[in-house]
Parts: C-alpha cells; sequence; structure tokens
C-alpha cells in the first residue's frame, strides 16, 4: 500500500492509501483518505455500485471495512516501529449510506497501554450520522510481508497482557 500525502486540488492536506489492484481485499475497496485535525483524524473514501447492496444502499460489509481502515488511521502514528492488529470492532448502524456520495469517519484514540490502543468513531455522510463504532486494536512485530501469491502461515495468537 502506499501513501500519499496531497499538496495541491480539493484534497490539498489529505493523505491517500492507495493499494494498486493485486487482488487482495484492500484493492477492491478503493482510495482511502485521512488527515490529522486538532480534534482526532478525519478519514474519507467515495462509494459506487460495487459499494452497494441489494436494496442499492451502501452495503454494510463496506461501511466495516472502511471503519477498520479508519481505524487504522486513527492510530497510524502509534505504529512507527510497529504494526497491529484489530481485536475487536463494534459497529452500531444508525442511517443507510447513500451510493455516490463520500463517506466521512472521525474519531480519536481513548486511550494506549504498551500494547493496546482503544479508539471510537462515527461514520458520517452529508451531515447525517451512518454508523458509531469503537475498536480496540494490539500492536504486534512488523513482519516482513509474503511474496507472491503464497497465503502467509498463520500467526501465533497474541497473548493480551
Amino acid at each position: 500500500m502506499t501513501r500519499e500525502h496531497i499538496t495541491s486540488g480539493d484534497l490539498a492536506g489529505w493523505t491517500r492509501w492507495r493499494r494498486d489492484p493485486d487482488g487482495r481485499f484492500a484493492s477492491l475497496l478503493g482510495d482511502f483518505y485521512f488527515r490529522a485535525t486538532d480534534h482526532g483524524v478525519e478519514c474519507r473514501m467515495e462509494t459506487d455500485r460495487k459499494h452497494s447492496n441489494g436494496l442499492g444502499y451502501i452495503h454494510g460489509g463496506f461501511i466495516m471495512s472502511f471503519i477498520d481502515m479508519a481505524m487504522f488511521a486513527f492510530i497510524y502514528r502509534q505504529l512507527e516501529n510497529s504494526a497491529a492488529v484489530t481485536l475487536s470492532c463494534a459497529t452500531d448502524f444508525l442511517s443507510a449510506g447513500v451510493v455516490g456520495k463520500p463517506i466521512e469517519a472521525s474519531g480519536e484514540i481513548l486511550k494506549e497501554t504498551g500494547k493496546m490502543l482503544f479508539v471510537r468513531g462515527l461514520v458520517r455522510q452529508d451531515g447525517v450520522n451512518v454508523a458509531s463504532f469503537t475498536g480496540t486494536m494490539r500492536k504486534v512485530p512488523r513482519l516482513p510481508r509474503p511474496d507472491g501469491d503464497a497465503a502467509a502461515s498463520r500467526p501465533a495468537s497474541p497473548q493480551v497482557d
């Protein structure tokens, strides 16, 4: 995944996470944008038909994937020398998301311990609350990524201290 700081245009000041199409799940979602503010971190993604459910609204699975990415944006500064995994994410859906309009999330770190981060946030679209969420992330050692199509072996379950 590449990270690019945008310096001009409507998204000046935002950072874009982009995964080139490589067959991995994240590359199916699209570009993800985030920026730090005085009150935490803001995130944004465009939506289109590929993100819709059978009723024509934004699919809940897409919203939850967006939330997972947002949680990592909230904690990216804490991960300079490590990686992290999501241990839990509780999501409450509050309203349907409309396809074709960007969704946005804002959030913050509630608490950080030596290995754990606790976050919360809110997903909005056009001023309407779409979902609220809380999550727990665990810092883990940054391991080399597997090459090619080989699947990584299952890591050992982290011990919660």
